[in-house]
């Protein structure tokens, strides 16, 4: 494991390798996948299995709702 990724896993408690290894396994049955990131430079990136990106869109708007569900906690 590079530098890069052992900062990410004493600052997070997983690296990004470990987090999509148990990503993988716990989204082996899904029916849709959709995965957004931002690299060093900032850039953000998103890939989507839904045949639609309107269904990719639905999809990180129930995300965005469970992330502002579990802040109120």
């Amino acid at each position: 494991m590079e530098f890069r990724e052992l900062k990410r896993k004493k600052e997070r408690g997983v690296s990004n390798e470990e987090f999509m290894d148990k990503s993988k396994e716990f989204f082996v049955d899904a029916e849709s996948i959709v995965v957004v990131g931002v690299d060093q430079n900032g850039i953000i990136s998103t890939f989507y299995t839904q045949s639609t990106s309107l269904g990719a869109i639905g999809m990180m708007e129930v995300a965005k709702s469970q992330l502002i569900d579990e802040m109120e906690v």
